[in-house]
């Protein structure tokens, strides 16, 4: 009896250890994998439990010295990597990335207008509006005023206040004096009048913006700028990127991006708000199982294929050891 336990065994073993794609271990890899597609996302995933280790993992990372230097490694590696690349980034980045994102950009996407004024219509940026139309403003009368200065009259005056200004005391000196003051006080004038107009200007101009960003009817131009913006960024290099990188303030950013994290974390319901994230999403019903949520995402054919793969290789490594054959064999005594 233990002689033919053992020649069963050995059959046994011996299938199991056959190579090919119609076998009994891949067979046994098959059913493994699709057990765990088929399972309730609630049986693999327990909020409270995952909420909970979540939560400790991020807690000890941004606590560990190994967060600042995983920031500042990973922040100067991608700088790297932009250096060594002289070229543009067009000619660089994958083509598949580049005309994806070039179809994106192309899309007729009209903004809501009240959701982009409300964007926009800020102090800082009412400020900067203003003072570039101040500086434009100015430096345009200005050059309005060089025709007059260049004429014969206004020549005339120029010298007439040369040679008063050479003149000393009395009414040589005052109508000297009286040029300078009327030159500057134009200037003034100028000055006030082209803040006035500024201030006045500015939310009809925010107003225009948002019309022209947000006009359906404007969907082609604005698909124009977004695709000019894009074709700008691929025309840089690697080095110009990683120029401007490198002056930021690296560590000063992975200071800040550790205390956002921990000030989070350190709130009394950031456990309970981890859980009820995960609960809403095993709730939702929209993905019941595994199988359900990768088939949504598209990944399904593609993780199947390869935890299969890896299941049967690890399998394999499983029934090709001693301690399998032994097991097996008393198994069958």
């Amino acid at each position: 009896m233990a002689a033919k336990g053992r020649s069963k065994a050995k059959t046994l073993l011996n299938k199991l250890r056959a190579e090919g794609e119609d076998t009994p271990l891949a067979a046994l890899a098959e059913l493994v994998v699709d057990d765990g597609l088929n399972r309730p996302l609630a049986e693999l995933i327990e909020a409270e439990r995952s909420a909970k280790l979540i939560h400790e993992a991020l807690s000890a990372w941004q606590q560990s010295d190994l967060a600042h230097e995983s920031i500042r490694r990973n922040w100067h590696q991608v700088i790297s990597w932009l250096k060594s690349q002289e070229e543009p980034l067009g000619d660089v980045l994958p083509q598949e990335l580049l005309d994806g994102a070039a179809e994106f950009a192309a899309q007729p996407l009209s903004p809501n207008r009240d959701l982009l004024l409300a964007l926009l219509d800020r102090p800082a940026f009412r400020q900067l509006i203003r003072e570039l139309l101040v500086d434009t403003l100015v430096n345009f009368g200005k050059r309005l005023r060089t025709p007059v200065v260049e004429s014969r009259i206004g020549k005339g005056l120029s010298g007439l206040g040369r040679m008063a200004r050479k003149r000393s005391g009395g009414v040589g000196s005052f109508a000297g004096d009286l040029v300078g003051v009327v030159s500057e006080g134009v200037e003034r004038q100028l000055e006030g009048r082209a803040a006035e107009f500024a201030d006045g200007a500015l939310s009809s101009i925010l107003q225009k913006l948002a019309d022209y960003l947000c006009d359906p009817a404007r969907a082609r131009e604005q698909a124009a700028l977004r695709e000019g913006i894009l074709q700008g960024l691929w025309e840089l290099t690697g080095s110009q990127l990683a120029a401007e990188m490198e002056r930021g303030n690296v560590d000063g950013n992975a200071d800040i991006m550790r205390r956002c994290l921990g000030a989070w974390l350190e709130r009394p319901s950031a456990s309970a708000d981890l859980q009820n994230w995960l609960d809403e999403m095993l709730a939702s019903g929209e993905a019941g199982n595994l199988r359900e949520l990768l088939d949504s995402l598209g990944l399904l054919q593609t993780v199947r294929e390869q935890a299969i793969a890896q299941s049967r290789r690890r399998l394999q490594e499983i029934v090709a050891g001693d301690a399998f054959s032994q097991w097996l064999s008393d198994l069958a005594d």
